[in-house]
This record gives structure tokens, C-alpha cells and sequence, in this order.
């Protein structure tokens, strides 16, 4: 009589963990295949606005540049991104459409308190700097208006192109009450340290990269009027610019917002300095790449500039490096990993 053979049972958690593995490893799949046949429609469909948008914002995503370059060439992604970043500024900012309002003191046994601007933007305590929110269709943001343009100044770390600073330590170096991320800076394969600001840079006066700026130049001159535009060190010191940095591109100059096919290249994250024909500065920083906001492209910083009345106005570094503080907390949302700041080589604080 043969003996019945045992059935081998393994363990139902070990079928539950199994069938669980599967389960995620087909997922995995199912989504890289739909993300790679999302791309390739995006690519190489019908549409050469929707690829490009596409490209540039994988491109100025220093995380993801690679995407595009699954069905595209290099030669292919860098074509488009020529294209689209062919930026000529050739018309110079016109200073008389500036009028630097004096600021507004309380008169004697009257209270500090809400004071409306020219702009109807309410400075609940008087203390000449307002926050308003920025709400549009896929994007949030924050605007800081300081009344005063010449409470603003660029600061930079100890070091010149040594290691950069967070912006939270930007504003404690200099005792600020808060401010914006910058220019741009090198960082080569990513492995930059923050330090050594890409372009042209005004620190009180002192000029760091002599030559032409590689970026589009924005800086305050020494009667605190923003200038934009494509300048040299020696334009710096004609104009007597005592704080800028460089990045770019402009937005809005003479009161004309900037079009052509690079303003409606990429949706990321956007930092934006602009001044008001009262003088005020704009401080803008649009969150991106998360839920509660995509991100912008640059025709959409310009749109938000020209609602808040910037008559000049220019993109500051983006991405990751978009970031935003305030009385001793960051304001904004920002896409870095760390979901604060990144060592930055300079940022426009304000006193």
C-alpha cells in the first residue's frame, strides 16, 4: 500500500509577501510602460508645442535632464532648447518711468497700522512690507512687496566662491528680515557647492565676474532703481549699480511684458525680482513640481509681474532653488529635497 505523499504548504505569509511582490513588480511595470509611451506620444506626436514644453522642462530639471534623451538625440533636445533660450534684449530700461516714492512715516501720536499702497495692496502693521498670496490655474505662489526699494540689497556668503549659504542663514549674516534666491551659479554634474554665482554680481558696490554677464543682469542702481537688461562691469559702474546678480530672462521692460517662444518654455518652479513705478520692489516665488502647484513657465511669471504692476522685471534661478523667507520661517513651498533651501551663492534679502 504506497504511502500518499504530503502536500508541501509554505507559509501564508509567505504566499501573502509574494503575491504582494508581484503585485508591485507588475505595477512597476504597467507604469513604466505607460510613462514611456506618455513620453513618446509627448516626443514624437503631433504636437511640437506640447514636445518642447516637455524637453524644456525635463532640461532646466536638473534631476530628470536625462528623459528627454530616451527618444530624442542629444543633438535633438539641445536643438530645442536653442531654440527656445535665443534671448535679445535690446531695449534699455527707461529710469524716468521710475519714481522712488518716499516712504511713509506716522505722523506724531499716530498709530502704526493697515495703510493701503497706491496699488490697493493692504501693509497690515505699517511696517512698509506686505505678503499676497498667488493663485492662478496650476500654480500658487507668494509676492513680497517692500515699499521701499532701498531697504533691498543682494547678499552673498562670507567667502566669495567659496561654499554658499542657505537663504536662512543668508538673512541671519545680514540681520534681514527675509528675502529671495538669486542668480544662478556653477554646478557642474551637480556637484556644485553654492558658491561661485554664474554672471556678472554686484555685492555693495564690489564687482564679482568682470566681463559681460552670461545671464541677463537685474540690479539696483544707487538712487534704487531696478535696471534689466545685458550688462557689463563697466555698465555697472557707469549706472552706478550697487546690488544685482545675474540670471534671466527678462520679463517685463518699460512696462512691455517680454514675449517670444522662450516665455512659454517649461513648467517649473520660478523665483522673479520686478519693481513697481512707486519704486516697490516685487519678490515673487511661484511653488512647482508638487501637488498644490505644477510650476510656471516664464510668460506666467511675467503675466503675475505685470498684474502686480512691474514696470521692470527679470527670472531668478528656478527649480530647487526657488525659495522664499520671512520673519524667521520659509513661505513658500520649495521642491528641493531637503524641502528648504539650497546653498545658494547670493539672494535679495531685504532690512
Amino acid at each position: 500500500m504506497k504511502k500518499k505523499k504530503k502536500k508541501k504548504t509554505g507559509s501564508s505569509v509567505v504566499r501573502f509577501i509574494d503575491r504582494v511582490f508581484g503585485l508591485i513588480v507588475a505595477a512597476v511595470i504597467v507604469l513604466g510602460i505607460f510613462g514611456l509611451t506618455l513620453e513618446w506620444i509627448l516626443v514624437k506626436g503631433p504636437s511640437p508645442a506640447l514636445r518642447d514644453s516637455f524637453v524644456m522642462t525635463m532640461m532646466w530639471t536638473r534631476r530628470f535632464d536625462f528623459i528627454p534623451q530616451i527618444f530624442l538625440t542629444g543633438e535633438e533636445t539641445q536643438k530645442i532648447f536653442d531654440e527656445h533660450w535665443s534671448i535679445n534684449n535690446t531695449e534699455a530700461v527707461d529710469t524716468s518711468l521710475i519714481t522712488v516714492k518716499a516712504a511713509q512715516q506716522p505722523e506724531d501720536g499716530e498709530e502704526s497700522g493697515p495703510r493701503a499702497d497706491d496699488y490697493g495692496f493692504i501693509d497690515e502693521d505699517g511696517d512698509g512690507i506686505i505678503i499676497a498670496d498667488v493663485k492662478k490655474k496650476g500654480f500658487v505662489g507668494k509676492m513680497i512687496i517692500i515699499l521701499d526699494p532701498s531697504r533691498v540689497f543682494v547678499g552673498k556668503p562670507e567667502v566669495y566662491g567659496g561654499y554658499g549659504l542657505t537663504l536662512e542663514d543668508m538673512v541671519k549674516r545680514y540681520g534681514a528680515l527675509g528675502g529671495v534666491n538669486g542668480g544662478g551659479f556653477y554646478d557642474p554634474e551637480g556637484g556644485g557647492n553654492g558658491g561661485y554665482p554664474d554672471g556678472l554680481t554686484v555685492v555693495d558696490g564690489e564687482i564679482f565676474n568682470e566681463g559681460r554677464a552670461s545671464r541677463t543682469f537685474c540690479g539696483l542702481d544707487s538712487n534704487n532703481i531696478l535696471h534689466v537688461g545685458d550688462y557689463t562691469s563697466t555698465d555697472a559702474v557707469e549706472e552706478e549699480i550697487r546690488d544685482g546678480v545675474s540670471f534671466g530672462p527678462a520679463l517685463v521692460i518699460n512696462g512691455k511684458g517680454e514675449y517670444g517662444s522662450h516665455m512659454e518654455s517649461g513648467i517649473n518652479p520660478r523665483t522673479a525680482v520686478g519693481q513697481r513705478a512707486d519704486g516697490a520692489i516685487l519678490l515673487l516665488a511661484i511653488d512647482g513640481r508638487q501637488v498644490h502647484s505644477i510650476g510656471a513657465s516664464f510668460g506666467d511669471a511675467r503675466d503675475v509681474m505685470l498684474d502686480f504692476g512691474a514696470v521692470n522685471a527679470c527670472n531668478m534661478d528656478g527649480g530647487s532653488s526657488t525659495v522664499m523667507y520671512y520673519d524667521g520661517q520659509y513661505i513658500n513651498s520649495p521642491s528641493s529635497a531637503s524641502g528648504t533651501s539650497r546653498a545658494l551663492p547670493d539672494a535679495f534679502l531685504f532690512r
